[in-house]
């Protein structure tokens, strides 16, 4: 795996992707031994700390929805939301059984995101060629397989920054690094099995996006993954101004 695969992102940016992808890797808020190691390998890719790692490890049985919608509210302006919707995409996917109703519920997510149809067509597309082509997570993730694919080109005319996507790219690598956490019972009914009605990886990644993100946000994501506000805000919840006060213990250690 690339030593630094948030090279050039900053802090925040850090934080909030690696915090959504360990609630997406493990919904249920349970995470065994192996899982966590998954996410150590992930942190130390992304050039974090050990006391950092500490802080994701956390991220993997306590972030709250509110606090993954506010994850997601500081990456709509990344070019890691198309890396977050890819990984999500290559999740879903990793155990064959990529329904119709995760598509449509990963598209809502994406479309929060500020990522329009085009693009979700395009990274969907890649993901599935990266699935089905690259020999290796490091193929899939380097811009020749891009140029290859022909999907590089089509991608910077839509507005993706392909520089970016492959930087920060979970979605392709991650199921090599986090098929444990994914396998074992975990997808029961799809990763987002609950989108419809519970069920599915501890109630579902997107339990009550269908009517949380039409009724205004994302009120239902994930399904109720715990409390995570004293590592966000240092116990005090958050401001309207971003993640807590300062002091906070992931505010201290990545400098937000």
């Amino acid at each position: 795996m690339a030593e630094h695969i948030l090279e050039g992102y900053s802090p925040m940016e850090k934080a909030c992707y690696l915090g959504a992808i360990a609630s997406i890797a493990t919904a249920d808020r349970t995470a065994s031994a192996e899982e966590l190691e998954h996410l150590d390998t992930l942190s130390e890719a992304a050039g974090l700390s050990d006391e950092q790692a500490a802080m994701i490890r956390r991220a993997a049985t306590e972030l709250s929805s509110e606090e993954l919608n506010r994850c997601l509210d500081q990456l709509k302006g990344s070019d890691l939301r198309f890396s977050l919707v890819t990984d999500c995409i290559a999740f879903a996917q990793s155990d064959g059984d990529y329904g119709v109703e995760e598509k449509a519920a990963i598209e809502k997510m994406a479309a929060y995101l500020g990522v329009d149809k085009k693009q979700f067509s395009l990274l969907d597309e890649f993901a599935h060629e990266a699935k089905a082509r690259a020999t290796t997570p490091e193929e899939a993730a380097s811009p020749q397989f891009l140029e290859s694919s022909g999907l590089g080109d089509r991608m910077q005319k839509a507005g993706i920054n392909t520089s970016g996507l492959l930087k920060g790219l979970l979605g392709v690598m991650g199921p090599i690094v986090l098929a444990g956490m994914l396998s074992g019972g975990r997808r029961r009914g799809g990763l987002f099995g609950g989108m419809l009605g519970g069920g599915g990886l501890g109630g579902g990644l997107l339990g009550g996006l269908g009517g949380g993100l039409l009724g205004g946000g994302m009120g239902g994501l994930g399904g109720g993954l715990g409390s995570l506000t004293g590592m966000f805000g240092g116990g005090g919840g958050f401001r309207n101004s971003g993640f807590g006060r300062r002091g906070g213990v992931l505010g201290g250690l990545f400098g937000f």
